[in-house]
Parts: C-alpha cells; structure tokens; sequence
C-alpha cells in the first residue's frame, strides 16, 4: 500500500460520528482522506460501496464501467433513479457521489476494462474492489493486483448470497486460488435480491475504511467470509495458496516475470 499523508484540514462536523469510534480518531481519519480507491464495477456492489466509501471521507474514488443505465439495474443499483435509463452510469456515478461529499475526488473511466488500460486506469490506486459480475474481468484483475502488489477486495453475490474477500499481495493467496479461470462460466446474469447487492457492497467500504485506516483488522485478510442471507448467516474459510496456481504460485509467469 502506497503511504500517504493528508495536509487538509478534517471536517469534525461531517465525520463527528464515526471519528469517535475507538481506534479511529483524526490519524485514521487522514490516512482515509490521503487514500485513493479503484472501483471496478459500478453496478450493485459498487454503488453502495462508492457511496459509504465517499460519505467516510475517502480521498479519491476512480471508477470504472462500460455500460448505460438499464431498467432491470434499478432493484440493486441504488446510484442511479428511472431518469436516468439509458445514461452513462460513471458519469451519474459521479455526479451523484459529489454532491454526497464535495471534499471527495471521483475519476470516471467509462469503458470496458482491458489488459491495455488497467494500469492506466489504476496504476495510482491504494485499494481497488473488484465489484464485477463475470469472471474473466475479475480474473483479469486479480492477475494485475498480484502484478502491482496492489490489495484487491474481493466480492460476489448471487440469490440471497455472498462471498467477500482480501487479497493482499505477496502475503494472501490469490482470488484465482478458489477461483480457478478453468472454472465454467454461468449463462446470463446471476439472479440476486437487490438488498444483498446492498450488504455485500456495504461490507466492502467498511473492510476498506477498516484497512486503509488501520483502524482494526479486516476479516477478510486471506479468509473467504461467505454470506447467507436467506438463513441470516455468516461462516467463513481461511484460503490457502493452490498448487500450481497460474497466479501465485511461485512458478507462475506472473511471479517469474517470463
């Protein structure tokens, strides 16, 4: 994690309520307000999680999708309103998330996410939350996470459930550790509850907050937290590396640089 120091004043009043939690305070709020945080994914999960990350005082957000707002987004994607069909959604995501918090840098990359313009995209990026919904995306930017050493949180939703992950290289194993890209990919978009997108994504901004503040530990360091709505329950699994893993295992082309 780049270390940064934030030279601007804290607004007391705004973060009054969450700078009197034990372990939080005006240090961890600077360390907040000097982080910058890539958001992959600006749909269900990336919604609620830009919109806490931004009403905590996070330093800069750069998000990045590809796609125009649909109908069938408004159940979960809480960003965006039926005005807004058929419109940019990083552009809303924007505009909506400054005029939340104005203290508050948002970039917008309105595109698909390439090997070609990943770095470019997120190459200044402290944090980046993979909030997207096919593999080969999220594959693609494990393998640029465990690259850069970049810390990558990891979430996912489908029906009632959800799984959410910390991946902090070289330390952690790798998303595709129990996520191999061999893995077949499920036909159409996952059926979920709009109020799970709203857990899940909500989980995220505080694992961040919780990490890039150095505020406590995150439960989500190397361990899969899995989530389950329907029956009101968590569990969770410590991920060990995998052998052979094409990403971080020691012999991978991406360890070796080959």
């Amino acid at each position: 994690m780049v270390e940064h120091y934030y030279q601007g004043n804290i607004s007391k009043e705004r973060y009054d309520r969450q700078l009197s939690i034990p372990g939080w305070g005006f240090e961890a709020q600077r360390r907040i307000a000097a982080s910058r945080v890539g958001i992959a994914g600006a749909g269900g999960l990336g919604s609620p999680a830009a919109l806490y990350l931004a009403a905590a005082g996070i330093g800069a957000l750069v998000i990045c999708d590809s796609h125009t707002v649909d109908i069938s987004n408004l159940n979960r994607q809480i960003l965006y309103s039926s005005a807004d069909v058929g419109m940019e959604k990083t552009g809303l995501a924007r505009e909506r998330l400054r005029e939340l918090n104005p203290e508050v840098e948002v970039e917008r990359f309105q595109g698909r996410l390439k090997d070609d313009n990943i770095d470019e995209i997120f190459a200044d990026c402290d944090l980046i939350l993979d909030c997207l919904d096919n593999l080969e995306s999220r594959q693609m930017l494990n393998r640029y996470c465990w690259r850069t050493e970049k810390p990558l949180l990891h979430a996912g939703i489908r029906e009632f459930y959800g799984e959410l992950l910390l991946v902090d290289p070289p330390d952690t194993p790798c998303l595709a550790c129990f996520l191999p890209e061999s893995e077949k990919k499920k036909e159409g978009p996952p059926p979920v509850s709009g109020p799970v997108a709203g857990v899940l994504g909500s989980m995220q901004a505080v694992e961040a907050l919780k990490f890039l503040g150095k505020i406590a530990p995150t439960g989500s360091m190397g361990r899969l937290l899995l989530v389950d709505l329907a029956s009101m329950s968590m569990d969770s699994v410590l991920i060990s590396r995998r052998h052979g893993c094409p990403v971080c295992s020691p012999d991978s082309d991406i360890i070796t640089g080959d």
